[in-house]
């Protein structure tokens, strides 16, 4: 497909980089020359220097002819306006990147008129992100499918005495619920594992089931940890106000520390139930005064990799609190993992997770959509939620033993109505389900494309 995207910065780099290794034609436009260098030197990509919000502009771009148009400028108003022009030039599908809160909240009003096909809202969705892992502090990350009937659950494994020499099959029949173990990092490597794979303390594990047998599993296990009630976030940039937001209605207590006194000033009005410190989050004395000892979970979002990992590291070793790290920088979070930062969530990753979804599922084949897509272990492995809309020959209604599959693809679940089915070999896909796909290795826009 055709897609030009209209601001350069992380967002947008990143968001082309991904589309450019999908095979798409991309187009990059920005008003600096600066923003545009690395993208030209580095990407095969189009770099057009302009004001991405004239029709001049978007027409030497080819948004005539493209199938998106994605505006990811830092200004709300600018890539409205982007979108409502690229729409009339003749762009099929628009997205719009809004963070604003007061702009967000009311998109639902104004979407159709607009002639948005998506809006995009980073902060909020790592905001969300990060509420599942305070709401389930076993997890190092969740995400959600079947619009939230099916949870895939990332957790490391203690050193357990025995847990050593155990493989899955033994572990299923030891845990007797229902759940599925789709995806191991062990060393830097990722398998999609068997039966007969054996695991290992330190080994990262990606677990499917729903909610009720994701705790069962946890208990059974002895990975269970007591739910979270306070909650410490130091930075009160966008996410924090929305991750506060969230807490605070779920009844959680909330202490949010920001530096910015106007900034405190605006989030104690928006916050009237949340205790809003003056202060610098980086000091640790300053923490320790706020109770960061007594709290069941810190969350570090300063604007700042460095300092997020450097408090979320002093948090994670003086107190027993979940602790969720915030990181921007791709290159950061191999390394926080390697700290032990277990938990950490990059708004550039769910921006693009996001994005990838809708377009897959533009160029999907026929006889399914894409409902949702998630990067796991980085990007090395995809979690893709199909919607079976047609019937596709040797999948539809084959027990699974008899489907061919690719290497290294997993079916974790089937999605019927209001059932999640674990899958073994007897179990068949019918019509009208939504099928959990995890592969590495691969990248589908389709449901035909995962057969051998």
């Amino acid at each position: 497909m055709k897609i030009v995207i209209i601001g350069n910065g992380k967002i947008g780099s990143n968001l082309a980089a991904v589309l450019v290794r999908e095979g798409h034609d991309v187009t990059v436009v920005d008003c600096e020359e600066a923003h545009l260098r690395k993208s030209q030197n580095t990407l095969d990509v189009m770099c057009i220097e302009g004001n991405g919000a004239t029709a001049e502009t978007q027409l030497e771009a080819g948004v005539n002819k493209a199938t998106l148009l994605i505006a990811a400028t830092p200004y709300d108003e600018l890539n409205i306006l982007c979108c409502l022009i690229g729409k009339r030039l003749g762009a099929k599908k628009t997205i719009s990147r809004v963070r604003m809160p007061e702009y967000y909240q009311q998109m639902h009003l104004i979407r159709e008129d607009l002639g948005l096909s998506m809006v995009i809202n980073p902060e909020l969705s790592t905001a969300d992100e990060i509420m599942r892992v305070l709401v389930f502090p076993s997890a190092a990350k969740v995400e959600v499918f079947g619009k939230g009937k099916l949870e895939l659950v990332e957790y490391r494994l203690p050193d357990f005495p025995w847990l050593s020499g155990i493989t899955l099959a033994e572990l299923y029949k030891k845990i007797k619920t229902k759940f599925l173990v789709c995806a191991v990092q062990r060393d830097g490597d990722v398998m999609i594992p068997g039966g007969d794979f054996v695991m290992q303390s330190g080994d990262r594990i990606h677990v499917a089931a729903s909610h009720k047998n994701i705790e069962r599993f946890f208990r059974a296990s002895g990975f269970m940890k007591d739910k979270v009630k306070t909650a410490m976030l130091v930075g009160g940039g966008r996410v924090g106000y929305y991750l506060a937001k969230q807490l605070l209605a779920l009844g959680m207590k909330v202490k949010l520390i920001e530096k910015d006194r106007e900034r405190c000033n605006e989030l104690a009005e928006r916050l009237p139930k949340a205790i809003v410190v003056w202060g610098d989050g980086t000091d640790q004395d300053l923490l320790i005064e706020e109770g960061v000892l007594e709290v069941d979970g810190f969350v570090a979002l300063t604007g700042i990799d460095e300092e997020n990992m450097i408090i979320s590291l002093f948090a994670k070793d003086n107190t027993n609190a979940k602790v969720v790290t915030k990181i921007s920088r791709e290159n950061y979070i191999g390394l926080a993992s390697d700290l032990g930062l277990d938990c950490v969530v990059s708004p550039k990753f769910l921006t693009m997770g996001n994005v990838l979804s809708y377009v897959r599922s533009l160029e999907s084949t026929a006889g399914s959509e894409i409902e949702s897509l998630y990067h796991l272990v980085g990007n090395q492995v995809e979690a893709i939620e199909f919607r079976v809309k047609e019937r596709i020959p040797d999948l539809v209604g084959v027990p699974l033993k008899d489907v061919r599959l690719k290497k290294n693809i997993l079916i974790c679940a089937i999605i019927r109505k209001r059932e999640i089915i674990i899958p073994d070999g007897s179990a068949v896909i019918e019509l009208g389900d939504s099928v959990v796909i995890v592969s590495k290795e691969h990248h589908f826009s389709g449901l035909k494309s995962i057969l051998d």
